[in-house]
């Protein structure tokens, strides 16, 4: 754990410079840390017109970097890397995602993703569909309680942003996980959570990036 705050802090320290080869080098850092990698001109597109941006974190390798949104359509956004990996998202909830191993091919977070910008809570199943070792796709089904505990906080970048915190426990015959949301008091979005991608690659934290810090 103390690595993984160390990471973290690394990247927001690395962020505050405003030089385009420092953002892309943290782009760099999700997947490839240490190589040399050449840059996607699709991500430096993007990072020449401000594209909004989020501070990636993976729990298992304790890998620690940004990414950058491509594209949005019909609600579901795709967040890329330097070399292409990608996190697709739907209002700050994971679906899928490609190129970081492991193979989230798809999700159906429908009930869960209700429930929690709501604030309501409850139980709600949801879907995961896995790329297993065969190249097959494996569809597996989670029952899930969301709770709402209250307000709290989000850190972003060193700053505290008024929000509520949700928890969600999901349950499978052989699988337990649990994901944790902060929902924006303002605007309603998840700005900051700690999701599970699956057995290969586990817990993911993803932070919202104010357009303003760079």
């Amino acid at each position: 754990m103390k690595k993984l705050i160390l990471a973290l802090c690394a990247a927001v320290v690395l962020f505050g410079c405003t030089n385009d080869n420092d953002n892309l080098r943290q782009l760099r850092q999700v997947v490839q840390p240490g190589k040399v990698v050449a840059s996607d001109p699709r991500v430096e597109r993007l990072i020449e017109t401000r594209a909004p941006r989020k501070q990636v974190s993976f729990e298992r390798n304790e890998l620690a970097g940004v990414v950058a949104l491509e594209s949005e359509r019909d609600g579901i956004e795709t967040w890329v890397s330097v070399d292409g990996a990608t996190l697709i998202m739907q209002q700050g909830m994971v679906v899928g995602t490609r190129g970081f191993g492991g193979g989230l091919m798809a999700s159906d977070i429908t009930q869960s993703l209700g429930a929690v910008l709501s604030g309501q809570g409850g139980y709600t199943l949801r879907f995961h569909s896995f790329l297993n070792g065969n190249d097959e796709t494996v569809t597996r089904s989670y029952k899930c309680e969301v709770k709402s505990l209250g307000p709290n906080p989000a850190t972003i970048l060193g700053e505290l942003v008024p929000a509520h915190q949700v928890t969600e426990t999901c349950r499978s015959l052989d699988q337990v996980f649990v994901n944790s949301y902060w929902v924006a008091d303002a605007g309603r979005d998840i700005i900051q959570s700690r999701q599970w991608l699956g057995d290969f690659l586990g817990s993911v934290t993803l932070r919202d990036i104010p357009q303003d810090a760079f």
